[in-house]
């Protein structure tokens, strides 16, 4: 069976066609939000009182990590390690307790909203974190 010369240009047009447009979706769909807004400090009132305050840094993934700082009685402090992810404007943080006699973690959805991060934790206490740097 022979290919003519022009049977084949279209072939191979098509062919060129397909790898162009699978890598301009490729590119498309590998853009990156930025959501370096999220880094720095923010502060509010976690569950059992006081001041927490979060230096947090948002990685290419969309993975937040961070740590936080709770002045406690008597000049201690708690500082919980704190993790999440962020998708738009949706923002879930988890701070771990490892250093207390028992270790917990509090887990906040969030939304960012007036400049602020609107947070429910599971028990349905409501807080507001705000950026502070």
């Amino acid at each position: 069976m022979k290919i003519g010369i022009q049977s084949f240009a279209i072939v191979l047009c098509n062919v060129l066609f397909l790898i162009v447009g699978s890598t301009f979706t490729s590119a498309a769909g590998a853009e990156q939000v930025d959501n370096s807004w999220l880094n720095g400090k923010w502060e509010g009132q976690p569950p059992e009182g006081g001041e927490l305050t979060m230096t947090l840094s948002v990685d290419k993934d969309n993975k937040i990590r961070g740590s936080g700082i709770i002045p406690l009685r008597g000049g201690r402090e708690a500082h919980p390690e704190v993790s999440g992810t962020v998708k738009g404007k949706q923002v879930v943080l988890e701070t771990f307790f490892s250093e207390a006699s028992v270790q917990r973690t509090v887990h906040y959805n969030c939304r960012f909203a007036n400049n602020a991060l609107q947070c429910r934790t599971a028990k349905g206490y409501k807080t507001t974190f705000k950026k502070v740097d």
